[in-house]
Parts: structure tokens; sequence; C-alpha cells
């Protein structure tokens, strides 16, 4: 009986599932077919090509002025600035791009309704979505990680991008009714996206000329195993080359009291019901706070989060390259070393949540060793957003939260 049941549900999903298909094929075939809907993507569109050849003409600029070549499948850089302004200038690109799309699309899908286009008989939610598929997958097309997949191809190279991307495309596509396993993105021996355009498959990079700080550490590390651990250090743990040369020149580690250390990787939810009715979307992020350790010594605390966005499509899942991840958190801790509040007025920490189109990030470093001593009054607290809606609060360290 159990089986039968389960047999008529099924069904049941498969026959609305077909019927939302053809819904959606229909609204395609309406809106490629419809002159007011095409007269108002048409100056967008225009914009978005001439965009996308600007990126192109930009990054080959990028190239040439910062001198960067492939030798035997390794780039190489002059020093650390110029990897930094490479990367940097990559994600401004990627993001501007991302960002055009994912606002273009959304003032599209608002005018068509506004306009009645080819609604028919569509709940407005259902419209809405069927209308940002279509600029999306039949008008745009957006590129993922534009600015940095074009970087690797015209130095002929295969980065980290490159490959996750592969593996994420391949996770996605293997998805069944639900996003099983671990992102494939999470946990790499450099977790921090910034420079996965620059790195190869091992993770390496080369400088023909590095900052004298950084010979001068190398040299006492001894060998060039210990540079290539050097340089990933850095690129875990700072996205801005002040930070990098303070570390360098002014020696800024020392032994002091260690950091808390705290941990949530690799975990996963469904954006709710209620803020996305027409389409399952689901969420993967990781959150942590750590001490930045050489070694053996720290007295700074990294705070860390990563969200990305997915959405379930007829067939197989995808990125959410539409809607709005978001990250902040709010924080009172203990300065360790200086033995006074952190901040030093006793008042929470609240960082500005940064909402950016399928994925977001914050990693910041404060230069204390910060730790729990009440449970009851000091904490660590991330919240999630979706569309700048709140859809999870994490309570990281403590069980507090900032008003």
């Amino acid at each position: 009986m159990k089986k039968f049941i389960s047999a008529i549900l099924l069904l049941c999903l498969l026959t609305g599932a077909r019927a939302q298909d053809q819904r959606a094929t229909d609204l395609y075939h309406c809106l490629a077919a419809s002159p007011v809907a095409q007269s108002l993507i048409k100056p967008y569109l225009e914009q978005f090509l001439l965009l996308d050849a600007q990126l192109e003409s930009d990054v080959q600029a990028l190239i040439a002025n910062e001198r960067i070549t492939n030798q035997g499948g390794v780039l190489y850089f002059t020093d650390l600035a110029a990897v930094v302004r490479t990367a940097e200038t990559l994600q401004q690109l990627d993001q501007h791009y991302d960002q055009f799309f994912s606002e273009t699309a959304v003032f599209l899908a608002t005018r068509f309704a506004a306009e009645q286009i080819c609604t028919g008989s569509m709940d407005p939610d259902a419209y809405r979505e069927a209308v940002l598929d279509y600029l999306e997958l039949e008008v745009f097309r957006p590129l993922d990680d534009r600015a940095s997949i074009f970087f690797a191809k015209q130095l002929e190279f295969e980065s980290v991008r490159d490959i996750i991307n592969r593996s994420e495309r391949d996770w996605l596509a293997a998805a069944g009714d639900q996003l099983a396993g671990d992102y494939p993105g999470f946990d790499q021996p450099v977790n921090e996206e910034f420079y996965w355009p620059l790195l190869n498959r091992d993770f390496d990079i080369r400088l023909t000329n590095p900052e004298p700080a950084l010979q001068q550490l190398t040299l006492r590390q001894g060998n060039n195993q210990k540079l290539k651990e050097i340089l990933q250090f850095i690129f875990d743990n700072w996205t801005e080359i002040k930070g990098i040369l303070d570390w360098l020149n002014n020696n800024l580690f020392y032994d002091c009291k260690p950091s808390v250390t705290a941990r949530i990787r690799l975990d996963k939810d469904n954006v709710p019901f209620t803020l996305s009715p027409s389409v399952r979307r689901e969420y993967r992020y990781a959150v942590s706070q750590n001490g930045v350790l050489m070694d053996g010594k720290s007295t700074r605390t990294r705070i860390k989060a990563r969200l990305k966005l997915f959405k379930k499509r007829s067939i197989g899942w995808a990125r959410d390259k539409v809607s709005l991840a978001g990250i902040n958190y709010c924080s009172l801790q203990w300065n360790a070393c200086e033995e006074i509040p952190w901040p030093a007025n006793g008042a929470p920490f609240l960082q500005s949540p940064n909402h950016q189109p399928f994925k977001t990030k914050l990693n910041q470093q404060h230069p204390f060793a910060l730790t729990i001593r009440d449970v009851n009054y000091e904490f660590l607290t991330f919240k999630l957003f979706f569309n700048q809606q709140v859809i999870k609060t994490i309570y990281l360290l403590g069980s507090s939260e900032c008003e």
C-alpha cells in the first residue's frame, strides 16, 4: 500500500513538473514573439554585449600591463603586488558583469509583469521566475566568472577557477531532487577564491622579482617548497597588499594568547518557501573564526564566511545568478593580548552585509587575539541573507545577536 501511495505521489509530481515546463516553454515563445518585450530587451542586450567586449579588452590589457606569462602551466608575475592587483581587477570585472545581468534581469522581469506581457493565467511568482530563466537561458546567456575564465583562456592556462567550476558543474548535473554531498569549492588548499584565477591545479605561482621582505623570509625558511607554503599562507589570509606588506616588513606576529577557534563548514539549508514559493532553492555556507598562525605564533584573528545560492530547474540544478546572497556578522569578544574588550568601547561590532549575485564572502582580519571568556555575554553571530532578507542566524560563539 505504501509503495502504491508513493507511486501516486511521484506521478503527481512528474505531471505537475511537465505542466510547469510546458507553461514555461509557451511563455518563452510568447516573449520571443512579443514586440513590446523585445523592444524592452534590446537596449540592455546591446549594453551587455558592449560590456562583454570591453571586459575582454580590459583582461588583455591587464595581462600586457602586468607582464604575466604562462611557463609550463604556471603563471609568472613580477611580485606579490602584481598578483594582488591582477586578482583585484579580475574580481571587479567579474562582479560588474554579474551585477549588470542580475540587476537588468530583475528590472526587465518587473517591467514585463507591469506591462502584463504574456502573463496569461500564471501565478505572479511563477511568471517572474520563468521570465528570469528566459532572460538568462535564451537572451543574455551570461557566462560563469567571465573575466577570470577569459583570463585563463588568453594565457592558455588551466586555473583553479577552471577546475572548481568544472567540478561544480558535474556536481550540479549529478544532483537529483536534492543537492547531495559537499560543495566541491570548499576546503581547498587555498580557500580564498580571490586568487583562484591565478593559481594552477597545484595551487602554485611564480614571482620573478619578489618584494625584498618576502625574499628575506624565504631565505630564512629554506627552500622553494617553503616559498610555495608561504605564498599559500599569504593567499589564504590577505586580499589586499597593505596587509601583506605590513606582515612582511613589520614582523607583526609574536607570541601571545591564542585566538578562540570555531567553524561550521560545508553546511546547507533551503531558502524558505515564503521567500521562494515557485522555485526550490538551496544554499551552501561556511563560517569560521581562527587565529592567523605561522610558526606557531599569532596575535591576529580572522573571521571568515562564504555563501552560495543554487536553484532547481526542470533538469538538474544551477547557480542562482539573479538572487542576491548576503552575509554579515556581529561580535563582542575579549582582546586577550591587551586584556581589554573588543571593540574597546564594549559595544558589539556590527559588519554591514555585502550583497552579491549568486555568491558572497567576507574575510576580515583583526589585529588582536580574540577570545571568549563568558559565552553568556561575549559572542560571534552571523546572519545569512537571500535578496536582502535574513534566512539564517548562526551562533558560532556564544548565543547573542545584535539588535
